[in-house]
């Protein structure tokens, strides 16, 4: 790929310019926790093993969707380059730490992203799984606070970091509520998926943006437009890809999302579609349970199959709705082509 300048006047691909915010958010991650994480270590072992958790595990990789995101909106309405937002870019990665951190407690996974959980860390620092619960509750809090410490650290104008801060608020507050209805199955499929990913994987991050560059409420209602089916869609794409992707790509098994109790689109779908009830029978035998009989796995996988046209349908009516919003917003045609390749990057990804 080529060298690229974010903010500079040649043309850019949504790949070329992801490619750049993520190489900088690597690079700038560890630099910019190595004086917490020693601040930690001056207060005793524990502390430092806490806030080392954290760093640990939000260098270990990852996308970078959220500042990708936060950065082509900064650009679009008006920044001169995602680069002058790099704080900010951080805090979206922080607020993804501490929400992954306690996910993956309450969903008992042992790994990501290659390698330990932060509960699976600390349970093995601290010889104990309630001490590693404990500390991995604890780590998502502090990477929390990191986040709000991140983002007041960007150079902007008080009015425009007090609205980014509102928007980071909101993107917490959703996205809990998003969580508390999925733990106790509450509430419709689509809304707990609005507020637990695209409040903070999609409308979050690019408001975030916008709010950095001085958009106008109306050009953050435009934006909010076009932001909305977007992130419905990244959802669906992940069940679609949880069930029927390649594992190799994914690092998901077809069952994992059966076994987690998650209530995917295809689930959805497959149970708006029953009427005889068996189906639903036959799912409440497997959804939740770690130890399901295969058999009854692979009739639920081949179930799944059957619903699967018309989530398929559904990912593209939320594509084509987002693309539409995309076409009347006035924008620059630079910032226009990164945001069509977003909804193509996002959409039609294959992990």
């Amino acid at each position: 790929m080529k060298e690229v300048v974010v903010g500079s006047s040649v043309s850019r691909s949504f790949g070329d310019f992801a490619h750049t915010i993520k190489e900088a958010v690597d690079r700038e991650l560890p630099r910019w926790l190595a004086p917490h994480v020693a601040k930690a270590k001056e207060l005793g072992g524990t502390a430092f093993a806490v806030s080392d958790a954290i760093a640990q595990f939000v260098t270990r990789g990852g996308k970078r969707v959220r500042p990708v995101l936060m950065g082509a909106a900064f650009e679009a309405y008006g920044g001169q380059s995602a680069m002058e937002i790099l704080p900010a870019l951080l805090s979206v990665e922080l607020l993804q730490a501490y929400l992954l951190i306690h996910d993956d407690w309450m969903d008992e996974d042992e790994v990501r992203r290659g390698g330990p959980t932060v509960h699976v860390a600390l349970r093995e620092h601290f010889a104990s799984s309630r001490a590693g619960e404990i500390g991995a509750v604890l780590a998502g809090d502090l990477a929390m606070g990191y986040s709000l410490t991140a983002l007041l650290e960007t150079r902007t104008t008080p009015d425009r970091l007090a609205e980014a801060t509102r928007e980071l608020a909101r993107m917490q507050v959703e996205v809990v509520a998003g969580q508390v209805l999925d733990v106790y199955h509450d509430g419709k499929v689509e809304t707990v998926h609005d507020l637990k990913t695209t409040s903070y994987t999609v409308r979050g991050p690019l408001l975030l943006g916008a709010s950095l560059a001085g958009a106008s409420a109306s050009q953050k209602a435009e934006l909010e437009a076009f932001a909305q089916p977007l992130g419905l869609a990244f959802q669906v794409r992940d069940d679609l890809l949880g069930t029927f992707g390649d594992p190799r790509k994914t690092g998901k098994s077809a069952a994992g999302d059966l076994q987690q109790g998650k209530r995917t689109a295809l689930v959805q779908e497959l149970l708006a579609a029953d009427r005889s009830g068996e189906d639903r029978a036959l799912v409440e035998r497997v959804l939740g349970i770690k130890d399901a009989p295969a058999a009854d796995v692979a009739r639920v996988l081949e179930r799944l199959a059957t619903a699967r046209p018309r989530v398929e349908a559904r990912l593209s009516a939320l594509l084509d709705e987002s693309r539409a919003h995309l076409a009347r917003m006035d924008l620059r045609e630079e910032a226009r082509t990164i945001l069509a390749g977003a909804v193509s990057a996002l959409g039609e990804r294959e992990r």
